[in-house]
């Protein structure tokens, strides 16, 4: 919200590039995702660096794929962050510092990870498309109207206000420019990590297709956050760089009473709090599962294995004494004995998983044996 809004306040007409690549993006999806899905979930995977590691069976792969997820998700995570700051402070009335509301809002998100879950996300994100959908509907439709009547007389003030900002310039972020990044970010929409776990744990293939017809629709919302956006140009001008970020509240906080602005800026939290959990979701499963488990269960894998080479041979001569002596021995020997014995089927079972991996139905017995 506050980051469309601020591109239309700024650029004008280059923020529309924006509806094309969502429009075109969730096209790619009725043809992409479905065996891509069909293949997570056959393997049981569970990130988009797993996948990589399993399709081309590299976990070099899958490193690499986690280390450019990373570091491609944090400014993202960051940018998050920066909203929440804006949207705490602003709707406080400047009560509570950018900063504190950093702080609260990294302390809520990772509480809100830890709870909740990528089920809870997906809720979240129902309640956020409602709130969004209303919310921006009515702004993106109210304030025009409000203030210059209809929408032909807004963009004639815009057009007024900034001479040539509903057009795309003839150098820099020319039609070129637009063509060129409407393509690779259509082509690349699915691309981001923390896309690949909501992927995943779609329920059939026919999900995808059926949202490959409705998103388009969903991107044509982006169009009302860019009429408050141009309303904004002439009616809260002098917002210079960064600043633009705060058109929608400023303008919102000069036409609403408190409470309305409350909504908006709890609408804005969620818009954050959705994207920004599955993005903590992904990193950490992508570091724990293809960076750290490569790293270091290899290790104990084979730190394991070395025990049971040290100690293999002494716990097979105690085996041997309990199958012996199991016929004569008294209660505690038996206790001591079947101790031995268990402690023997542990270490061999580990053996026995480090070097395969078993089949389910196998791990099971084993495991129970051990």
């Amino acid at each position: 919200m506050l980051g469309t809004s601020g591109l239309a306040y700024s650029k004008g007409a280059v923020g529309f590039y924006l509806i094309a690549f969502t429009t075109l993006g969730a096209m790619t999806s009725y043809w992409l995702l479905p065996p891509i899905w069909k293949y997570a979930k056959k393997h049981n995977l569970v990130s988009q660096s797993e996948f990589f590691a399993s399709k081309y069976d590299s976990p070099i792969l899958g490193v690499f794929v986690t280390i450019v997820g990373v570091v491609a998700l944090v400014p993202y995570i960051v940018l998050l962050f920066k909203s929440m700051g804006i949207l705490v402070s602003a709707t406080s009335y400047g009560a509570i510092s950018p900063s504190v509301a950093i702080l609260i809002g990294m302390v809520a998100l990772v509480v809100y990870v830890m709870i909740s879950g990528i089920h809870g996300s997906a809720w979240t994100s129902t309640v956020k498309d409602f709130l969004i959908f209303f919310v921006i509907l009515f702004l993106g439709i109210y304030l025009p109207i409000h203030y210059h009547g209809s929408f032909q007389q807004m963009f004639e003030a815009v057009n007024t206000a900034k001479e040539g900002i509903l057009t795309l310039p003839e150098k820099g972020m020319s039609l070129s420019w637009f063509i060129s990044t409407v393509a690779i970010s259509a082509f690349g929409y699915f691309m981001w990590p923390h896309n690949a776990p909501t992927i995943f744990a779609a329920k059939s293939a026919r999900t995808f297709r059926t949202n490959a017809i409705l998103l388009p629709l969903y991107a044509l919302m982006i169009l009302f956050v860019y009429f408050v956006g141009f309303t904004a140009i002439v009616e809260v001008p002098g917002l210079v760089g960064a600043d633009g970020d705060y058109a929608l509240l400023k303008l919102s906080m000069k036409t609403f009473d408190p409470w309305f602005v409350g909504i908006i800026g709890a609408t804005g939290l969620l818009s954050t709090l959705v994207p920004g959990s599955m993005m903590l979701m992904s990193t950490a499963t992508m570091l724990t599962k293809n960076v750290y488990g490569f790293a270091f269960h290899q290790a104990a894998i084979q730190s394991g294995c070395e025990l049971c080479h040290e100690r293999e041979g002494r716990e097979v001569q105690r085996c041997q004494r309990v199958v012996l002596a199991e016929s004569h021995s008294s209660t505690y020997e038996r206790q001591e004995n079947d101790k031995h014995f268990g402690y023997l089927c542990r270490i061999l079972f580990l053996c026995l998983r480090s070097n395969e991996p078993l089949p389910s139905r196998e791990r099971f017995w084993g495991f129970s044996l051990g």
